[in-house]
This record gives structure tokens, C-alpha cells and sequence, in this order.
């Protein structure tokens, strides 16, 4: 599950700020072996501190392809990672959401906060507390497991819902 990263350095340490290079308004596109997109990680700022490899990441916002096609976005308030990108921390509050065919037929949407993310694996946990929005009604639940690739969700304790049956034609 989603724990901080010991290495992490704390908010005192002096290496902490030394970076050595940094950008503004990015969009970094990771592609598969035929050229197609796999993920697309966008953001306000990224700075990267070279004591620490680490990497962070202002208003990061994420969408994950199936060929071409977007299926998954993930928005967090900040984010944290290597400089390889293998696994992201979002930090704060997160939405992941799962794209339909068009705006009225978008599938769900996670409300929770604290989410590590594997984007080659398209995979995200957190073991905080998660609201799940869909066409269906609301769950709450305590800590989830997102299988983005195969479009599953795991919620893991304390699970509760208010369902509303679809209506009749």
C-alpha cells in the first residue's frame, strides 16, 4: 500500500533545494513499441533535486491511453517521483476518472487523496479513504486498488454504498 517513500528527504534538509534544473507548463508523452501513447503526465511546474533524484511535480495531471484512445485521467494538487517516472506519488487531493465515449456516458469517478501511481503498470492504491461516483450511486470505502489496464477497482475495508436502480424505459 501507499506508504511515503523513506528516502524522501524532510522538508529541513538543506538538499533538498538545490535543484538543477526545473520547467514550467511540460507535457511529457510516454509511448509504447508501436509509437502509441501510453501516458500523458502534464503540469505547472516540475523541479528536479539531484541529491535526492527526486522529481516534484506542481498540478500534475495524467491521462493513461488504450491505443488511442484515453480511458483513464488522474489530477492531484502535487506530485513526487524518480527522475524514471516509475512510480508517482500524488500528493493531496486526487480524482481519477474513467472516460466514456463522450462527457454523458463517462464511466466513474475517484475522490481520495494520497495515491501511488506505477504508469507502466497502470496501476494506483491508497489506503485513504475513497468516494467512488458513478452512473450507479456513491461508495465510500477505506483504501482502494485501481487496475486502470483492465478497468477494476478493488476497494479494500469498510465499504458502504447508496445505490439508485436505473430507471425503466
Amino acid at each position: 500500500m501507499f506508504n511515503e517513500d523513506p528516502e524522501r528527504p524532510s522538508p529541513t534538509d538543506p538538499n533538498r533545494r538545490t535543484a538543477d534544473y526545473f520547467m514550467e507548463e511540460f507535457t511529457l508523452t510516454l509511448m509504447d513499441q508501436e509509437g502509441l501513447p501510453l501516458y500523458r503526465l502534464e503540469g505547472t511546474h516540475m523541479v528536479h533535486y539531484p541529491a535526492t533524484d527526486t522529481v516534484e511535480v506542481t498540478a500534475p495531471h495524467a491521462v493513461f491511453y488504450h491505443q488511442v484512445v484515453p480511458r483513464w485521467e488522474v489530477v492531484a494538487e502535487r506530485g513526487l517521483t524518480n527522475s524514471q517516472g516509475d512510480e508517482i506519488y500524488l500528493l493531496g487531493e486526487v480524482v481519477i476518472r474513467q472516460f466514456g465515449a463522450d462527457a454523458k456516458t463517462n464511466k466513474m469517478k475517484i475522490l481520495t487523496q494520497d495515491v501511488r501511481v506505477e504508469p507502466r503498470a497502470e496501476y494506483a492504491e491508497t489506503n485513504q479513504p475513497v468516494t467512488l461516483l458513478n452512473n450507479l450511486g456513491k461508495t465510500h470505502a477505506v483504501g482502494a486498488q485501481v487496475y486502470l489496464k483492465e478497468e477494476r477497482i478493488e476497494l479494500l475495508s469498510q465499504v458502504r454504498g447508496d445505490y439508485e436502480p436505473a430507471p425503466r424505459p
